[in-house]
């Protein structure tokens, strides 16, 4: 059986000794400085969700002064495409019209040179067949 007598007193008040001793020495210490350092860690990180604010919101004013900026630019650029645009247009359209004007007066061009080609043709055709008769039959039909 286990025999109560004054050691196990003195064992019992050497450990509570030991225990008021690591208190002080050791584990109020070390809280401290676990608390010290999640103080400057949570310190830290506020001034980086702080910093990272400033950012977007920078950005985010930044983004907007560079479209105010470029807003004339396009405007510009998007009057000039019309402009380009309205004369492409307009010279395609002339183009279309000087088009028809020529093939309208090579058709009356054709037109007269066939009408003088039958002609001329028809003056060979009278001239050959009369030949061709006073040929055949010889004699002359004037």
């Amino acid at each position: 059986m286990i025999d109560f007598n004054y050691t196990i007193l003195i064992q019992f008040a050497n450990l509570l000794i030991l225990m008021i001793l690591l208190n002080f020495l050791l584990f109020k210490p070390v809280l401290r400085a676990i608390n010290k350092r999640e103080e400057a860690i949570g310190s830290h990180f506020d001034n980086a969700l702080s910093t990272k604010e400033q950012v977007n919101s920078l950005k985010i004013s930044y983004e907007d002064g560079i479209k105010e900026k470029k807003k004339p630019i396009v405007e510009v650029k998007d009057a000039v495409l019309n402009e380009a645009h309205t004369a492409a247009t307009q010279i395609i359209e002339q183009a279309r019209t000087d088009l028809t004007n020529e093939i309208s007066r090579i058709r009356i061009d054709i037109d007269n040179d066939s009408k003088k080609v039958r002609n001329a043709l028809k003056l060979d055709v009278e001239r050959l067949s009369n030949e061709a008769a006073q040929k055949i039959l010889k004699r002359s039909f004037s």
